[in-house]
């Protein structure tokens, strides 16, 4: 087997490395143009507090975090099982009496939601435990694919619990404000949260690509190496040219940075490619704060359940985790849907004045901003039969592989199945 650079090191980039050089796959070369591994899955240091680029979450359920993860070294800090629900002057527990007997009485006495709608709730998840994840995200619960709003209907829920709870925590997790994303991926993840725990590690998200790093020699990896180009002779791939001139010969070249670029060196090199790399994406704005007291009671997801104004939801990081933020303060993390048009300052104002609306008392003119994280392409779009016009592994050049969550869906779980199958690509075409 000849030399393989991957270009990016990103989950997918890392994952494909690591899938290599458990093989025994030696001449692996990863290059990032930045000056650490994780792509978007990265933790800033910032005035002695640890910030994910954007709020992330891990679901331990996830088929490709349990081959490709350990996840007793990540430490991880798990969120309560359900969501509070917020409304001006009160927030109500929605919790899962199944994995948290404690949220037994405040759920059932949550008026947001029927008894009626948490029985359907039972019964979905009862209908997902005898489906394997695959079945689920290919065939959901069977018939033809819908809008995930659209299912949500069709399923029996009321308006009441769709407007409080479905909508904005599918909201956040897809960041799709109308909700036409496929309603697979809802099936998909609520199977995930009934088997597993949603987690942040202790020291932040960015312990995910460093876990996978630590699996190269330091040689494999390097930073601070942008590819400016990857070069092509007698219609094969023969290596890449770096954007210092430097040329560095390979059999394969596994294509692993984000979908923008990865869709320039297509239309490039590929241009009659069947299914193009998509570029439509969705944004999201996520602010930290600080401040030298707790607002909220656990490690809960709060939910915005009027739907009205810039926040969809916010979270309260140091009931998580401690270690991210210095003693004596707290660690607020704000996420708003989209790029609102405002600037930083005044979009975090904003966000104090509608939280004051949900803690009239709490004294948020001491909250400070740390950093606002604008990310205009979180993830690509996923609407209804998206899983039948994916794009393919292989790009149908010889020796240039796509890896990235573009290749499967617009997640964590996507990003380390994406480098698994560009890795397994390279061994079984080298087996031959």
């Amino acid at each position: 087997m000849g030399r393989v650079v991957i270009i990016g090191a990103g989950l997918a980039g890392l994952t494909c490395a690591k899938v290599l050089a458990q093989a025994g796959q030696r001449d692996v070369l990863v290059l990032e143009k930045s000056d650490s591994p994780g792509g978007r899955v990265r933790t800033d240091a910032v005035e002695d507090f640890r910030l994910d680029r954007g709020f992330q979450v891990l679901f331990t359920a996830y088929p490709q975090v349990r081959r490709h993860l350990d996840l007793s070294q990540l430490d991880p800090r798990p969120y309560r099982p359900g969501a509070m629900l917020a409304q001006p002057g009160r927030c109500w527990l929605l919790g899962d009496p199944l994995r948290d007997l404690s949220s037994i009485f405040p759920s059932l006495l949550n008026p947001l939601a029927s008894f009626g709608d948490k029985l359907k709730v039972l019964q979905l998840r009862a209908e997902l435990a005898r489906r394997t994840p695959e079945q689920v995200f290919q065939e959901g619960l069977g018939g033809s694919d819908c809008s995930l709003r659209e299912f949500l209907e069709r399923y029996g829920f009321s308006a009441k619990i769709c407007q409080h709870f479905f909508y904005p925590f599918f909201r956040g997790i897809l960041l799709d404000p109308e909700l036409a994303s496929s309603a697979r991926l809802l099936a998909f993840y609520f199977k995930m949260m009934a088997e597993g725990a949603i987690v942040t590690p202790a020291l932040g998200m960015g312990e995910l690509a460093r876990q996978l790093a630590g699996h190269l020699a330091p040689e494999q990896i390097r930073y601070q190496t942008p590819v400016e180009r990857i070069l092509v002779q007698e219609g094969k791939v023969r290596g890449i040219r770096t954007a210092d001139g430097e040329e560095i010969p390979a059999e394969w070249v596994v294509c692993a940075t984000d979908a923008p670029q990865a869709r320039a060196w297509q239309a490039e090199l590929c241009p009659h490619a069947a299914v193009p790399i998509p570029t439509q994406g969705r944004a999201v704005t996520c602010l930290y704060f600080c401040a030298p007291f707790s607002l909220t009671r656990g490690p809960y997801l709060y939910l915005n359940a009027g739907g009205q104004g810039w926040i969809n939801h916010w979270v309260q990081l140091t009931h998580l985790s401690p270690a991210l933020a210095p003693a004596g303060q707290h660690l607020y993390s704000v996420t708003v849907l989209g790029n609102p048009p405002l600037g930083d300052e005044e979009l975090a104002q904003a966000c104090r004045a509608e939280l004051q609306t949900y803690f009239p008392k709490a004294p948020l003119e001491q909250w400070r901003l740390l950093r606002v994280y604008r990310i205009p392409f979180a993830q690509f779009v996923q609407p209804p039969g998206f899983q039948q016009h994916l794009v393919l592994t292989f790009s149908g050049l010889p020796g240039l592989l796509w890896a990235g969550e573009y290749t499967h869906q617009s997640s964590l779980e996507g990003a380390l199945r994406s480098g698994e199958q560009a890795a397994a690509w390279i061994l079984q075409k080298s087996a031959l």
